[in-house]
């Protein structure tokens, strides 16, 4: 398992605030074998995922996760939680929408013990419009 080194930067949009965010700085491993990457949310909070390649239907399959869409530049386009039940025909729609829309990886983060952390983590890392 290759180990990954982390640096902090700025993603600075005209219509958005500055998001801090934990960026991979290198990694001798492919996608196939990197697991786990660090997102920083506006609140400075650090939040672990799980990554996933965006065909990959085990991403699909987690309930009460938070899914981050993440383009290949490694930017967030969409966030959404799975739901109590992981409703498949949702997902796969949202799936279909967010590939579309440029993201590569799902990123499941699973430690949210609850719905208001599921909530509260959610609303710290879905890209603003």
């Amino acid at each position: 398992m290759a180990a990954l080194a982390y640096q902090i930067s700025l993603d600075f949009d005209a219509v958005q605030e500055p998001v801090a965010r934990e960026m991979p700085l290198r990694s001798t491993a492919g996608l196939a074998e990197r697991r786990f990457t660090a997102w920083r949310g506006r609140s400075g909070r650090r939040f672990v995922a799980s990554v996933f390649s965006i065909t990959d239907d085990h991403a699909l399959g987690f309930s009460d996760a938070v899914l981050l869409a993440v383009s290949a530049e490694r930017r967030i386009i969409a966030a959404r939680e799975s739901g109590p039940f992981g409703i498949e025909a949702a997902l796969t729609r949202w799936r279909r929408s967010v590939a579309m829309a440029g993201a590569t990886e799902i990123h499941v983060h699973l430690l949210a013990e609850d719905g208001l952390t599921r909530r509260a983590a959610l609303l710290d890392l879905m890209p603003e419009v």
